[in-house]
């Protein structure tokens, strides 16, 4: 049908319906893409302890971090951490204290902070009687970095009274850090 065919009633309410485009203005697409690379970074930068603390995304946000110069937390993930030797025995020249040894690695792909590292004493039946925690600044002898390398082992050794319900047992535990670093 022919635009002369149509009642001229009708050719005035399709012309009236349909939409009227203004021209995009040459500045607004190099605009609304430096919006939305600020976003991104604005992302990046402020959810990077949420992305480094994922493995998945982890990778991402180190990279940006050095792109952007800021930092990334440490990782922190103690079922990587795994226990490799310990012991414990009497100080053979101070009495009622305990020497406890032990040596734990970093399974984790990446390096991650220094754990809490958990004692439990316990007697004869299996009670405990004596409990502390104690952070890396404590269980580390002389100056150490502020995380565990990946595959990096260490060596612990701590110096504790004995319980006067005399110990006969002990359990390590490695817990997340106190510091506030993040933790899987």
């Amino acid at each position: 049908m022919s635009d002369s065919a149509t009642p001229r009633f009708a050719r005035d309410v399709v012309a009236e319906a349909a939409p009227q485009y203004l021209p995009t203005p040459r500045w607004a697409w190099p605009v609304a893409f430096a919006l939305f690379v600020l976003l991104l970074v604005q992302i990046l930068v402020g959810g990077r302890a949420a992305l480094a603390n994922d493995a998945s995304t982890r990778p991402l946000a180190v990279t940006a971090c050095r792109v952007l110069a800021c930092t990334v937390p440490a990782w922190s993930d103690t079922s990587s951490l795994k226990i490799v030797d310990h012991r414990i025995h009497a100080a053979p020249d101070r009495p009622g204290v305990l020497v406890v040894e032990a040596s734990f690695r970093n399974d984790a792909n990446w390096p991650q902070a220094w754990p809490l590292l958990q004692l439990t004493l316990s007697d004869i039946n299996g009670v405990p009687v004596a409990q502390g925690r104690y952070a890396a600044t404590q269980y580390l002898a002389g100056t150490h970095g502020a995380t565990i390398g990946s595959g990096q082992t260490a060596t612990v050794q701590l110096n504790v009274t004995d319980a006067p319900q005399k110990a006969v047992s002990f359990d390590f535990a490695l817990l997340p850090p106190a510091d506030g670093t993040n933790t899987r």
